[in-house]
């Protein structure tokens, strides 16, 4: 909206894995219970305060069709002004990876739960009248085991953001982790690149 303020709808699908773990997780609770913590996952992968609201019936029961989840998401003033023009994040859903392999050294070998991937497809529809000034470089690291991609298309009216990555570790020795820590911080980085965007002529005279 021309206040900052992102709005619309979410599907998330989990496959594989990811919704049999999630299936298992919340076999015994009843249905109040498995919104609360579909909801609440969503919003710990946003880095700011959101309002997030299940709007579907997932179907827990299947064991081979992805768990699909829709809701109603909102962050209020996901955009921020920037003298005469606005900001935005190059992407949304990286608040799990902002903390990850931050410390220098590390003694004991790496451990992920399962090899996954993560996968974002964001379509933003700008206010009338707004244009993009300039978008981040697109990001494309693959180091075999890892991979980090982000893009930011932007068209008549809208943004898309599209971000990928990918975990192809079980375990990994401590030795290596100084290039897994590196590639974080490549991912960190990548993260906090800046759509800017000048508004309408309305909105910039306010």
């Amino acid at each position: 909206s021309d206040t900052g303020d992102l709005e619309g709808k979410l599907t998330v699908a989990y496959v594989g894995l990811e919704a049999m773990y999630r299936r298992l997780e919340e076999r015994n609770v009843d249905e109040v219970a498995r919104k609360k913590f579909l909801e609440e996952h969503v919003a710990s992968q946003i880095g700011a305060a959101s309002e997030v609201e299940l709007t579907n019936n997932p179907d827990w029961a299947s064991s081979e069709t992805p768990l699909v989840a829709e809701f109603n998401l909102k962050i209020p003033g996901w955009a921020s002004n920037a003298g005469k023009r606005t900001v935005v994040p190059a992407a949304i859903f990286t608040a799990s990876e902002k903390g990850m392999f931050e410390h220098a050294n590390r003694v004991n070998p790496i451990y992920f739960e399962y090899p996954h991937q993560k996968v974002d497809d964001v379509t933003i529809e700008l206010p009338p009248g707004w244009q993009v000034s300039s978008v981040p470089q697109t990001q494309d690291q693959d180091v075999k085991a890892v991979a980090y991609s982000l893009k930011v298309e932007p068209s008549a009216g809208a943004l898309r953001l599209t971000r990928k990555l990918t975990i192809e570790i079980l375990l990994l020795e401590a030795k290596l982790y100084p290039a897994l820590r590196s590639f974080f911080q490549v991912v960190r980085t990548g993260d906090a690149e800046q759509v800017v965007l000048q508004p309408g002529e309305i909105h910039a005279s306010n």
